[in-house]
């Protein structure tokens, strides 16, 4: 592990771990933060990412599938929604042999607390009021989820499975306070993750600021409308292949803190 490496395990991420809840419930708060992260990273590094070449195969991974995740959530700008809720619940089950997709999991959610979406969210994600207000609410997607989980035999004690995210705000803060708000534990399954983030990191040395940036290092055409999240995860899972086929094992890198969680 070189220095690099030492610096954003051991000085970075603990640094943005240690925020308080209420820097980081929303969404764009915590890219802010972690764009300055970037900024303090970028001057101990070259300007030119150089990732590894394409082996032409696929290292044995240590799980057997990857479930990308990439939820959207109740926002505003310049003000903060409070509580933050999840509006679209996407993820795909990535074979870890192919890397391709071999099931879908994928709703919109009807928020409760703040059920009117504002313009700005609108915007951000192209979720309309019209799309969330004939949908079940997050207790009915999360029970429906477990469901696919269980057919998909991705809860069977011999399946090796991890999270993927881009960052770790979705499991490490929304996700976990939503529930905290229901009253619902959060899952074992759901308590540690991948951050795509430190992967990448991990192989070049270089923090990225978003999945776009990844995208581009990795010389990806971004696909589909940002910010919506299955667009999103399809092209999260394209990066996550990309970075695989350079020979990257991915490991466990972003778990829950204690927060009565």
């Amino acid at each position: 592990m070189n220095y690099l490496h030492k610096f954003i395990r051991g000085v970075v991420l603990p640094s943005i771990s240690k925020r308080p809840l209420c820097c980081v419930t929303c969404k764009r708060n915590y890219s802010d933060a972690a764009e300055s992260v970037e900024e303090k990273i970028s001057l101990t590094t070259p300007a030119h990412v150089k990732l590894p070449p394409k082996t032409g195969k696929i290292n044995k991974q240590k799980f057997d599938y990857f479930l990308v995740l990439d939820f959207e959530a109740t926002c505003d700008s310049p003000k903060t929604v409070v509580p933050q809720e999840v509006i679209e619940f996407p993820v795909l089950k990535v074979n870890s042999e192919s890397f391709e997709t071999d099931s879908v999991f994928h709703s919109y959610v009807r928020p409760v607390v703040n059920p009117e979406l504002t313009k700005f969210c609108t915007q951000l994600t192209g979720i309309t009021q019209e799309v969330v207000d004939n949908q079940p609410i997050f207790e009915d997607v999360f029970e429906k989820f477990h469901t696919w989980m269980q057919e998909e035999k991705l809860l069977e004690r011999n399946t090796k499975i991890a999270f993927v995210t881009v960052g770790d705000w979705d499991l490490k803060y929304l996700f976990p306070m939503q529930c905290k708000g229901l009253r619902l534990p959060v899952p074992d399954f759901m308590k540690s993750w991948i951050n795509l983030k430190v992967s990448f990191a991990e192989m070049t040395t270089v923090y990225p600021r978003n999945m776009v940036t990844m995208m581009k290092y990795c010389q990806l055409e971004h696909e589909g409308r940002l910010h919506s999240g299955i667009a999103d995860c399809k092209n999260i899972a394209r990066v996550l292949k990309d970075l695989a086929e350079r020979g990257l094992v991915y490991e466990l890198n972003g778990g829950l803190v204690k927060h009565g969680y």
